[in-house]
């Protein structure tokens, strides 16, 4: 199966229903590292303790 970062973001629990077409054509031309990068940033901030909040927009932090 081909590599496909908006399917392997999504499996991780990212939320990208919310994000416009133009943001979703950029997402689908995510490397294999870029994707592996937002999914351990994703993984580390759900980690951490209550009073640390991450912002989370369409699924994707900033």
């Amino acid at each position: 199966m081909a590599f496909d970062p908006v399917r392997e973001l999504a499996e991780a629990g990212l939320d990208l229903q919310a994000i416009s077409e133009e943001q979703r054509a950029i997402v689908a031309g995510l490397s294999p590292a870029e994707v592996a990068m937002l999914i351990s940033i994703n993984e580390r901030l759900l980690d951490t303790e209550p009073e640390v909040e991450a912002h989370i927009i369409g699924g994707l932090l900033f």
